[in-house]
């Protein structure tokens, strides 16, 4: 059984790997689950939504792992070191991986590139500025945002880096990362450099022929790969893109959204990511753990306490 642990309210995106042909059997458990649990069951456990999580909640996430980690169980994605928005993209580029800048609004200042964009630092919202080329408008929008009522230190500047494929068409890549192995995944084609979701109707035959080769050949791990282990991530799906043919990370998400393509004006599509699909659930089945043997106490004093402190009530647990 591998086991997921997801902020409450985000459990779907996971739930979809139930229905991928020849997954091995998914579990779902919210933070608030575990951190009232006494035991845990034998399995895999992958931690995920670190951005959608508070600081204590993480902490005694923490904890767990290390309880898990120390009874020999599986655990992906250490919520002590796993890296998220801001700091992962600080450090891919600081170790030459990434080639695009990324600004703290609240401790960094104003850009000294441009153009760039503001986005939170937290939840998946996408971009929430267009494109800034000068000081005073970066300057004008962080103000305007702050106005509407996002905090200050929740926004970054995102350095823009995209290439369109061909006029006028953007592409996002994606590529998976379950414990050792890296799994090139479907992407996304747009009229516009935002790519977050993509635009049916606007890549061709040649394109999608071009996504099925890459599937097939898992073109991007050996690419990719370095990006996840300075991430201090070992689950999550990398979005990137190739600029000048050098791979750019966006985000690498811990909980993606992992539907399946039952169908598409190109049935090609249907059939590549039924391949992505197979290779996904083959990776998984190879961090599966067998049920079974004596359960894992969650016994960190820390978990222990908080369990006294937050009591049988289903309100938001108790912080320091």
């Amino acid at each position: 059984m591998i086991c997921f642990i997801t902020s409450g309210s985000h459990k779907y995106a996971v739930r979809e790997l139930r229905d991928v042909p020849g997954m091995p059997k998914i579990d779902l458990m919210s933070y608030n689950q575990l951190l009232r649990k006494k035991s845990l069951p034998r399995a895999t456990y992958v931690f995920t939504d670190f951005d959608r999580i508070d600081f204590w909640t993480r902490e005694l996430a923490a904890k767990a792992y290390r309880c898990l980690t120390a009874n020999n169980a599986r655990a992906l994605n250490d919520p002590a070191s796993a890296r998220t928005r801001l700091p992962m993209l600080k450090k891919l580029q600081g170790e030459g991986l990434n080639s695009f800048s990324v600004w703290d609004a609240e401790m960094d200042g104003l850009p000294d590139r441009y153009p760039v964009f503001l986005r939170t630092r937290a939840a998946h919202r996408g971009t929430q500025t267009e494109l800034l080329t000068t000081p005073e408008e970066a300057r004008s929008a962080l103000d305007e945002l702050v106005r509407s009522g996002l905090c200050l230190s929740d926004l970054m500047f995102v350095e823009y880096c995209a290439e369109p494929i061909e006029d006028g068409l953007f592409r996002k890549l994606a590529a998976y990362c379950v414990g050792d192995e890296v799994i090139t995944g479907m992407s996304v084609h747009d009229e516009n450099w935002h790519a977050k979701y993509g635009k049916e109707g606007v890549a061709s035959e040649a394109h999608y022929l071009d996504e099925m080769q890459a599937v097939k050949e898992n073109r991007h791990a050996a690419g990719i790969a370095g990006h996840f282990k300075a991430a201090g991530i070992s689950f999550g799906r990398a979005d990137f893109t190739l600029v000048k043919g050098k791979v750019e990370v966006y985000e690498i998400n811990t909980n993606p959204n992992n539907s399946l393509i039952l169908d598409h004006p190109f049935p090609l599509r249907v059939e590549t990511d039924a391949l992505f699909h197979q290779r996904l659930a083959e990776a998984m089945r190879a961090i599966d753990t067998e049920t079974g043997g004596d359960p894992i106490l969650m016994d960190h004093p820390d978990l222990v306490s908080q369990r006294k402190r937050d009591g049988y009530l289903t309100r938001p647990r108790w912080t320091p």
